[in-house]
C-alpha cells in the first residue's frame, strides 16, 4: 500500500469553483442571516469564480 504512486493531478479549475461558492454564500449569510442571501452567495461566488477562471487565470506569466 504504501508504495503506490498517486499520478491524478489536481483539479485546480474545480477546488477555484467549490472554495468561490462556499466562501461566497458564507460571506454573504454572515453579511445578512437569511436563507435567500445563502442563495444568492452561492450564485454570486459561481460567477465570481468562473470570472476568475475564464479571464484571469489564463494569462500567463512574465518571463522576467
Amino acid at each position: 500500500m504504501e508504495n503506490q504512486v498517486n499520478d491524478q493531478p489536481l483539479n485546480v479549475k474545480g477546488l477555484i469553483l467549490l472554495i468561490g461558492t462556499i466562501f461566497g454564500a458564507l460571506i454573504s449569510f454572515a453579511a445578512c442571516g437569511s436563507v435567500l442571501s445563502l442563495i444568492g452567495g452561492l450564485v454570486g461566488g459561481l460567477i465570481v469564480a468562473t470570472i476568475f477562471i475564464s479571464v484571469i487565470l489564463p494569462h500567463k506569466e512574465s518571463d522576467r
